[in-house]
């Protein structure tokens, strides 16, 4: 009875040991997206902006872009592709093209004077991405929800048009674009 025991608890410390090595060599751990996926997802996300950069940070990847608006970092998390900062470094407030520089990555962005900072970009406004969906289309708000698509915060807004026709219209969570709209 004994010896039952004692092989009972030998063959327990062997399934553990087992599985442990398993954990600690084999175990798959998740794949990081390349940089081409990385790349594709911005130019799909901030169409008209021009990327400077790309480096990888396991597990983030820090994108550099530059658009009429000025120059942005975007942080996307390497294993879902979900973007999780956006900072506005350098504001272009004349409204004029900006110049394409590659930027420097030890020198700190270009600073304006304290009065003239502008904030980082932050999430628009539940009230802020409703005044853009009904600029866009008229009607009564049925529901709206902020939510991820493709790795990015977006607001869908769903409007009634009349009885028999609403509108969805899917909005930057950032930029307040209108990333697209489908009528139903």
């Amino acid at each position: 009875m004994r010896s039952k025991w004692i092989l009972l608890a030998v063959l327990l410390l062997l399934i553990a040991g087992a599985v442990s090595v398993y954990f600690l060599f084999f175990k798959e751990t998740a794949a990081l997206a390349s940089e081409k996926e990385i790349q594709e997802l911005v130019e799909t996300q901030y169409e008209g902006s021009t990327i400077q950069s790309i480096s990888l940070k396991e597990p983030e990847y820090v994108v550099m872009i530059e658009n009429e608006k000025g120059v942005y970092q975007i942080v996307i998390d390497g294993e879902s592709s979900e973007v999780t900062s956006l900072k506005r470094l350098q504001a272009n407030v004349d409204g004029t093209p900006p110049a394409h520089e590659e930027p420097k990555p030890t020198d700190p962005p270009a600073e304006t004077p304290p009065s003239e900072e502008a904030p980082p970009p932050t999430i628009l406004t539940e009230q802020q991405a409703i005044e853009i969906a009904l600029q866009e289309v008229s009607g009564k708000v049925d529901d709206i929800e902020l939510d991820d698509e493709d790795g990015i915060r977006v607001y869908e807004i769903e409007i009634e048009v009349d009885e028999e026709t609403e509108a969805l219209v899917i909005i930057n969570a950032y930029t307040g674009e209108i990333l697209s709209l489908t009528w139903d």
